[in-house]
């Protein structure tokens, strides 16, 4: 989830109220602003890595409260900045309930923007055991390594060469088996 944090509202030109993917004029926040128009200054566009494209969903900060909760559908690059699109969500969705109208969720002194926050509301549980949530994917990091050696442990008294040589005799395997 990122975490965008909207300073106060400034111009920022012609050239940029005309750009296809993201019309605007102005940046940042101010509490007159429509709801398209919070949603048109968080969308970008921001210096981020291919990273922010894994995002699901956008929680827009403003004046240390959450105004809006956002699903992320579609990302643009331009350059070293990117800008996404996505729909505003409402009451009663699980992401705009746990985050719009608290304090800001970042528990950072960063100056910067935007921030990547895990976000508990699709947390999972790490698929070895442990009982560890995570953000993104199915492990820990670390921990599908531990699941396959558990396996090895178990099913080859802990010798790779001889799950190696399984594999080898019965393999190749596809991902339908």
């Amino acid at each position: 989830m990122l975490r965008i944090k909207l300073s106060q509202r400034t111009y920022v030109g012609d050239e940029q109220g005309s750009h296809p993917f993201l019309p605007r004029q102005h940046a940042g926040w101010d509490p007159t602003m429509s709801k398209e128009e919070v949603y048109d200054a968080a969308r970008g566009w921001w210096r981020l890595n291919q990273r922010a494209e894994q995002e699901r969903y956008a929680v827009v900060v403003a004046g240390g409260q959450s105004v809006m909760a956002i699903r992320i559908a579609e990302w643009r690059q331009e350059g070293d900045r990117r800008a996404f699109a996505g729909d505003i969500l409402q009451p009663g969705d699980p992401v705009h309930d746990k985050f719009v109208g608290k304090p800001d969720p970042a528990e950072s002194t960063s100056r910067f923007p935007v921030l990547y926050l895990a976000n508990p509301v699709d947390m999972a549980t790490c698929r070895c055991g442990c009982g560890s949530t995570v953000a993104r994917g199915e492990w820990v990091q670390g921990h599908d390594q531990r699941a396959i050696h558990d396996r090895i442990r178990a099913d080859f008294g802990g010798s790779v060469s001889k799950f190696i040589d399984w594999y080898d005799a019965n393999g190749p395997f596809t991902a339908d088996e």
